[in-house]
């Protein structure tokens, strides 16, 4: 039986993995904040058989894991400047696994990093060979994390892969977050404002997101390479919320597109290119949103 670890596990993206470890018969070790209790309970109520862990310290007594998915992160939001917290999950924590996978004797290390390392780069997709132009704290942590973690496991003999995910949406997600403040309006029947909606993007179902990781971390894949996390079926932002109104059966009329401006800056296509990854798993990304956005749907009734 594979072992696994889990950090971040009570998260958007770490609930799904630890749920594919489970489905797939792995002993699950699921490192969540101190104190968490709402996470806690989250993931209890997935499998009795999920070991929850509060912190790792030199002299746990844990068997060697197969592999260790580090999704834990802080950040994201545009606002958030706490840079100590920043410094000390996004970079200092990534290494101090590295330490942690030696000492453990650990077989695979998956480094979690963020399409928003890519910066914008114009109408082109985005490939893992393009060079880096981060513009928030949280991206130019996400570089530094990647760059100084990838070569911190060579030193160490640490057998490590770095993933990229790209707009990630489905069941778990923040109600903040686009699919989920448009479901939620919508099915109460309030009125929406959106831009004209003409952005490019690459929306993955967090599900298929999970399954691909896990799947590329049991793989051929390539020590110390970075991989796209992404279907490679980019869409128009409209595109997409008019899926939301079909699938749902919402009234389209609630939706008034291009009454709000784009953002400062705004990249107008921000997707990536998988065909790194899918030369190692040829994994069936649909091409369609339908199962993550019923999922949200049924996660409000």
């Amino acid at each position: 039986m594979k072992t696994a670890l889990v950090t971040g596990a009570a998260g958007f993206i770490g609930t799904q993995i630890v749920k594919e470890l489970c489905s797939k018969g792995y002993t699950v070790y699921a490192l969540i904040e101190k104190k968490d209790i709402g996470g806690r309970e989250k993931l209890n109520s997935i499998s009795n058989r999920i070991e929850i862990i509060e912190e790792l310290k030199k002299g746990n007594d844990f068997s060697p894991f197969d592999i260790i998915y580090h999704t834990a992160t802080v950040g994201i939001r545009p606002d958030f400047d706490n840079i100590d917290l920043i410094c000390d999950v996004n970079i200092k924590m990534s290494c101090d696994l590295v330490d942690f996978a030696k000492r453990n004797n650990s077989g695979l290390l998956v480094n979690f990093g963020s399409c928003f390392e890519y910066g914008d780069h114009g109408d082109v997709l985005l490939t893992e060979d393009m060079e880096c132009k981060p513009e928030s704290l949280y991206a130019i942590s996400k570089v530094a994390s990647t760059s100084l973690v990838t070569a911190y496991a060579k030193q160490k003999g640490v057998n490590l892969i770095t993933v990229r995910p790209f707009g990630v949406f489905g069941e778990g997600e923040g109600l903040a977050r686009l699919a989920p403040s448009i479901i939620n309006s919508l099915r109460n029947g309030q009125k929406i404002d959106t831009t004209a909606g003409q952005q490019i993007r690459d929306f993955v179902n967090v599900k298929d997101v999970a399954k691909a990781i896990v799947e590329l971390s049991e793989a051929k894949y390539q020590p110390y390479e970075i991989y796209n996390i992404c279907s490679n079926n980019p869409v128009k932002v409209r595109d997409f919320i008019e899926e939301i109104v079909d699938v749902c059966g919402f009234d389209k009329n609630l939706v008034n597109f291009g009454v709000l401006p784009y953002r400062n800056n705004e990249a107008m296509i921000f997707a990536g290119d998988n065909t790194k990854l899918q030369k190692v798993i040829n994994y069936p990304f649909p091409d369609n949103h339908r199962e993550g956005i019923l999922d949200l749907l049924a996660s409000y009734s």
